[in-house]
């Protein structure tokens, strides 16, 4: 509950917030800008930006809020441009580095809301790295930087994330979900390759990788989530995400495709996978509501998305979410019939 509440605390004010920023200081001629600035526009964006990032860096709480939110309103300007975001992502991102490697909690996750509006390459590629549970200790900090990257992704492709640099973001992301142990960051994780795959300016070629990716992240959860000897946390995360998927991932025209039944194939796997852990953890989800939900949810769900991967319904998939709900032998018997 407490991840939960930092990363709405941090994110929903601004993503959903009407309310008015502090004034900046910048021309509209240097954010909407569409030729490359000049070396007296790129002085004023380098000293704004460094009197901005002091702020962050060095003041108190209520100086750290008005700095984050004068740079963030500023790179959510009326007419602003490719042009004017690379030159105040290069201006930041060095003081931004600085403070998420020294600051604390308060004053890193506030610098890692600023990046989530800047949508440049290196912006996205640091909150990746602020979601590596390798070098990042704090759930807290991971969960707030997961969160951010659906905003980061929101951009309007004008600030060079394009296809290659998204894919690159996908594989990462799911390298770090990899060895993720908190499930509120793994599904946010799991959001953010979603957003990933939905990208129009992914190639067909990127789409097929970064689909794959995506399903790949939810084969290794199953496959963690089968290896648990009782009910484990992170079927909440496979759960919510699949539920994220139903209505999005398809549409009629793509059902059936040659690169979707291959998709299909890992949620076939991960399907098998988490029916096998509810029956090894069958007396463990009898005294624990939550994790049946959970656990029954993605074998629904899942059957679903089968269905659309593969363009027709599937008897079996449909049979493990009725055995669950019928009793242990009963899905035994479905999944010896499943095949995975």
């Amino acid at each position: 509950m407490r991840l939960a509440l930092r990363i709405a605390a941090l994110v929903l004010p601004t993503v959903l917030g009407t309310g008015s920023f502090a004034q900046t200081t910048l021309s509209q001629d240097i954010v909407g800008s569409t030729r490359p600035l000049s070396s007296d526009q790129e002085s004023q964006v380098q000293s704004f930006a460094s009197s901005q990032m002091k702020d962050l860096a060095t003041g108190d709480p209520v100086v750290v809020i008005e700095a984050r939110n004068t740079l963030v309103q500023t790179a959510r300007r009326a007419g602003v441009t490719g042009v004017f975001l690379g030159s105040y992502s290069n201006a930041i991102m060095p003081e931004a580095n600085a403070i998420l490697a020294d600051a604390g909690p308060m004053r890193a996750e506030n610098t890692l809301r600023v990046l989530a509006f800047l949508r440049t390459p290196d912006a996205l590629a640091t909150l990746v790295d602020s979601t590596n549970p390798r070098s990042v200790g704090d759930a807290g900090r991971r969960l707030v930087a997961a969160g951010l990257l659906g905003v980061a992704l929101g951009g309007n492709g004008q600030t060079g994330l394009d296809s290659g640099v998204l894919t690159s973001a996908a594989r990462s992301i799911a390298e770090n979900l990899a060895s993720e142990s908190d499930w509120i960051v793994a599904l946010e994780d799991l959001r953010a390759l979603n957003t990933i795959a939905l990208d129009p300016a992914l190639t067909k070629e990127n789409r097929i990788e970064v689909r794959g990716v995506q399903f790949g992240a939810f084969q290794d959860l199953a496959s963690r989530i089968e290896a648990s000897t009782g009910p484990d946390e992170m079927v909440q995360a496979v759960y919510r995400a699949m539920l994220g998927l139903r209505g999005k991932l398809l549409d009629d025209s793509t059902a059936g495709d040659i690169e979707n039944k291959q998709i299909a194939s890992v949620l076939r796997i991960v399907l098998k996978d988490v029916a096998d852990a509810a029956i090894k953890q069958w007396s463990g989800l009898a005294g624990n509501r939550r994790a049946y939900v959970a656990y029954e949810g993605v074998l629904r769900v899942g059957a679903q998305l089968l269905s659309l991967l593969e363009g027709r319904p599937d008897a079996r998939a449909d049979a493990l979410r009725d055995g669950i709900e019928k009793g242990k032998s009963e899905l035994a018997d479905a999944v010896k019939n499943f095949g995975g």
